[in-house]
């Protein structure tokens, strides 16, 4: 029996699921990277800046573990990569055009990758640093985040407008507009995420080192 398990104590079906997780992570890292490099040579310098902080949340604990199966969870890299996709898919400028209600669910894409965003911040912190935070503060955090980041994204796309004569902005009623969506979209996903680790097996916790997420402990 003490040859069927690894040299780190874990059963073999245990380091299979970890290998799996990392290599369904790995490839929807790929839809990240690729769409960051697309920008980057569009030179869309707002985007690059949004490409350039999800992917090094990515990379952050890989890195920083030395470990290349720490990749975080491959829907929450999809979820970062949905906004980009929608941005430089060739087909959202004509649905923008036809259909009033594109742009609000664009906003809600991007809220959700805020969002995203923000709760990687809060298991980070939680794993590389001594912060914790406990489950309705951590709610907040993701929300508030959400919010905050959108209103420097706005004044970024003020200033592209203005110095190199862009028309990311179209009117205040359109600015107005998308923050409510971005609000909205941020507190459905602070829900979703406190869901998502309550509903997440003490099996895939440990495997994607994510026990004691949003506890206080002593």
């Amino acid at each position: 029996m003490a040859n069927e398990r690894k040299a780190d104590g874990q059963p073999p079906g245990k380091s299979r699921q970890r290998v799996i997780e990392a290599q369904a992570s790995w490839v929807s890292s790929l839809v990240l990277f690729f769409s960051t490099v697309y920008v980057v040579l569009q030179v869309d310098v707002l985007w690059i800046v949004f490409g350039i902080m999800a992917l090094s949340l990515y990379v952050l604990p890989i890195a920083s573990m030395l470990d290349p199966f720490k990749a975080i969870p491959w829907e929450i890299t999809l979820l970062l990569s949905s906004p980009m996709l929608l941005h430089i898919s060739g087909g959202s400028h004509m649905m923008a055009e036809q259909f009033a209600w594109w742009d609000d669910i664009t906003s809600l894409a991007f809220a959700f990758s805020l969002s995203t965003i923000g709760f990687l911040l809060t298991v980070e912190l939680d794993m590389f640093t001594s912060v914790r935070m406990n489950r309705p503060f951590s709610l907040f955090f993701v929300v508030m985040f959400t919010l905050s980041a959108s209103g420097l994204w706005m004044l970024g796309e003020y200033v592209s407008d203005e110095l190199f004569g862009t028309t990311n902005l179209s009117s205040n009623d359109g600015v107005m507009r998308e923050l409510f969506w971005i609000l909205i979209g941020g507190i459905l996903m602070g829900f979703v995420y406190a869901a998502y680790t309550r509903a997440m097996s003490e099996r895939r916790q440990r495997t994607l080192g994510f026990m004691g997420v949003w506890e206080v402990r002593d």
